[in-house]
């Protein structure tokens, strides 16, 4: 199942905008899924006209207590071509009644079937069937008859697409009216048309505040008709109070659309093509900074367009006014206030009219102020950037460079890092500007003047503290407090700071480092949301950071470790090697000499044997410090692995009587190549020793299969088995399959076996169930 956001991505998608609609369902992705399914097949993507459906739409939402869907699809129809006053005139019509559904019906039995496509939009069947649409969807009981008549007139694929929106429409109302708090304001299509439709008619705004009386008036004198024709008067009774709380809701939504209505936040301009007359409202002009009583023309529009999109937004609007042109226009872009200078994204949409030679007569439209919403978008894409760098590099100082450089210049003109050593002294660990005149200045200033550790201002404080630090503008009477002498004063002057903020960089409740941040040539000014984004920036860092010192830490952790593995076999080597030596010397003589009594004889047998098994622990550690240092190095030579496969077998031939296990050798003629003797000789004694040990009393097997470039080598046992899941596991260091109480070892020889193999440009597998015995295969190239 997708999630949510996955959901909602793709609703944005197809909308441009995340509809309030689908709110209520964002914390259940199922919910929200299937919400959005019924909305794709029965309304996106739904093959009836676009001008039809939202009329539809519209005119049926009267009969919801809810305004949203109501004022949402009203305001929709504005950009579809239809006047205020159109709208008004459609939406207070009367719906059919059965005397005029008779009438109907008897046109379109006059018409006949139709050819299969949808009637010509705007003609008298289209309307017939917009009636009976409504008829079906208002008078349901009683439409069977219309509804055969819309079966036979229809295809059958736009039969099913009308039945599938009625369906959804009365979906809709049922959802909207179990979420009464959802709100159209913040709905695109009512932030664009409702402002200019209420002020081209403003006895709409009047209709929307009052539709819930005129339409209770309709649904009593429906109900009173049920009423009549009830057999009981439970079930008026019931009626009734259906109709009460209908009511109720209304008179409760009748309030906060009036607030609405009054309190849209768009901008509007008209624009006259052919004379250049162009006529902003109030508050288009208070978010191009111009004064309310200006003079406004086309050339004060683009200069309020920031330089870089001036060209684009030019010829967004040349192409929109040109012939062949679909007159609608969405654009989102930047401006500059002509008087404030402060930023703003401005999104607009407009519809330029056209006269019948095709020449554009009229263009009219809204903006918006959308700077917050593209502030939060920038903001995530800039956190999930700098999340990506951050998670690159186990590096401590390249992880805070990285920072640094990802902050200049999206957050700042420059940019100091300052950490906390190993003996808690503070120093500068990285300094960044965008301009490197700057930089070298800046350098200089902490060259002549470094940081005081006890100052109560700056990353001292924000060390101590914890505790973030913003100034959001340096005035020159700051500086002169904060400067040290009057060369210091000059050269902070000259940097030309303007605002400043620091934060902490902190993980796991301690305290890493300090980040600052300056802004001096941009002018702008950090504010709390520049701190909130700074400070979310500054625990990623720090987090990242911690995971480096750690790491770095762990890194040293194993050095020490492999160190003292190497030197402890080192030093055990030697006294091992002494000790084998004089148990073989012991054993032979005790074999030679009939002094010794065979229990004698047995027991040093037995303590050679366990001399042996310590020798081979020590070569293990010392592979270990080989292999996780990487000095585990080959010399290859040449060398047939035949015989030494039958070499390893013969010699380890006494220990698999000991286990009561028959070994068997299967082995083409030479197999020669270059291969490390001591090497293989190691992965076959593993690979053997470990056969021996879980298939004890069973017989073991060992076969060489010679395939030109490449040679196989198995081992097979019919032993206890390795269950699935301990398969890949048992390759790894200090891991077994079983329980290490029944079946000794330090857990490496098989993952020593693989590090040799993979060094040798081979692999190994194993192919095994539990009680069915195992069988290992060594690849490896021929080279």
């Amino acid at each position: 199942m997708r999630t949510a956001r996955e959901i909602q991505e793709e609703i944005e998608a197809r909308f441009g905008f995340f509809p309030a609609f689908f709110e209520p369902a964002q914390d259940n992705p199922q919910v929200l899924e299937n919400l959005w399914q019924q909305t794709l097949r029965a309304y996106v993507e739904n093959s009836l006209p676009v001008l039809f459906r939202e009329k539809l739409f519209a005119w049926l939402s009267r009969y919801c207590v809810v305004p949203y869907c109501l004022v949402c699809h009203a305001c929709a129809l504005r950009p579809l071509g239809m006047k205020s006053s159109q709208v008004l005139e459609f939406l207070e019509a009367l719906p059919p009644a059965h005397g005029a559904i008779d009438e109907v019906l008897a046109r379109m039995d006059a018409t006949g079937k139709a050819p299969g496509d949808w009637p010509v939009p705007g003609a008298e069947l289209e309307e017939d069937l917009f009636r009976c649409s409504v008829f079906l969807f208002v008078q349901q009981a009683q439409a069977e008859r219309c509804r055969e008549r819309i079966r036979r007139l229809l295809s059958p694929m736009f039969y099913g697409h009308l039945t599938a929106f009625l369906a959804y429409v009365k979906a809709c109302h049922l959802w909207v009216e179990a979420h009464p708090e959802l709100s159209y304001e913040a709905d695109p299509r009512v932030r664009e048309n409702l402002g200019p439709m209420l002020r081209e008619e403003p006895r709409l705004g009047d209709f929307f505040a009052r539709y819930g009386e005129r339409v209770r008036t309709e649904r009593e004198q429906r109900e009173r008709e049920l009423l009549e024709a009830a057999e009981a008067g439970q079930r008026a009774e019931a009626l009734s109070r259906t109709l009460s709380r209908q009511a109720e809701a209304l008179r409760e939504s009748e309030t906060h659309l009036r607030l609405a209505v009054e309190s849209t936040a768009l901008g509007t301009w008209d624009f006259n093509p052919r004379t250049g007359e162009l006529r902003w409202d109030a508050r288009c002009k208070a978010l191009f900074g111009v004064p309310a009583a200006a003079e406004v023309d086309y050339a004060t529009f683009l200069s309020g367009v920031v330089p870089e999109e001036r060209a684009r937004l030019d010829a967004a609007v040349g192409q929109v006014l040109g012939p062949g042109s679909d007159g609608e226009f969405r654009e989102e872009f930047r401006i500059r206030g002509l008087l404030d200078g402060v930023e703003r994204w401005i999104s607009s949409r407009g519809r330029c009219f056209f006269d019948a030679q095709g020449r554009a007569k009229r263009f009219i439209g809204t903006v918006l102020d959308v700077t917050e919403r593209r502030r939060a978008e920038d903001n995530l894409r800039f956190l999930a950037q700098a999340s990506t760098l951050l998670a690159t590099s186990l590096d401590y100082e390249d992880t805070l460079r990285r920072v640094a450089t990802l902050a200049v210049p999206m957050l700042a003109d420059w940019c100091g890092v300052d950490v906390v050593d190993e003996r808690g002294r503070l120093h500068r660990l990285l300094n960044l500007h965008r301009d490197p005149s700057k930089l070298r200045l800046s350098e200089e200033v902490h060259r002549r003047y470094p940081i005081d550790p006890n100052a109560t201002v700056g990353s001292p404080q924000v060390l101590r503290t914890g505790e973030s630090l913003l100034i959001p503008e340096i005035t020159d009477e700051g500086l002169a407090q904060y400067a040290r002498d009057a060369e210091h004063l000059r050269m902070l002057r000259e940097l030309g700071l303007r605002s400043y903020l620091v934060v902490a960089l902190r993980s796991r409740e301690r305290v890493l480092g300090a980040l600052t941040l300056v802004r001096a040539e941009t002018g702008r000014r950090y504010g709390q949301e520049e701190l909130r984004l700074a400070e979310e920036l500054a625990r990623r860092a720090a987090v990242a950071v911690d995971n480096a010192l750690l790491y770095s830490e762990a890194q040293k952790a194993i050095g020490l470790r492999d160190g003292f593995l190497q030197v402890a076999a080192h030093e055990l080597r030697t006294p091992v090697t002494a000790l084998k030596l004089n148990v073989q010397a012991l054993v032979t003589s005790a074999r030679r000499e009939e002094a010794w009594s065979e229990r004698t004889v047995a027991r040093m047998m037995g303590l050679e044997r366990g001399v042996g098994r310590l020798g081979v622990l020590v070569d293990e550690l010392l592979d270990v410090s080989r292999i996780t240092s990487g000095r585990l190095v080959l010399h290859p030579e040449e060398l047939d692995l035949a015989g030494l496969v039958r070499e390893v077998a013969e010699r380890i031939h006494s220990e698999a009587e000991r286990a009561g296990c028959t070994l068997r050798v299967l082995v083409p003629g030479p197999v020669v190549s270059r291969w490390d003797r001591l090497r293989l000789e190691q992965v076959l004694s593993n690979l053997l020793s470990n056969a021996l040990k879980y298939g004890a009393g069973r017989p073991v097997e060992v076969a060489l299969s010679d395939f030109g470039e490449r040679v196989l080598l198995r081992v097979r046992d019919e032993g206890i088995g390795i269950d699935a899941a301990a398969q890949e596991r048992i390759f790894e260091r200090f891991e077994r399959a079983v329980s290490d109480r029944h079946y000794g070892g330090l857990g490496m020889g098989l993952w020593i076996t693989r590090e040799i193999v993979t060094a040798m440009g081979g692999t190994i597998h194993v192919e095994s169930a539990p009680k069915q015995g195992a069988t290992f295969t060594v690849e490896l190239p021929r080279v």
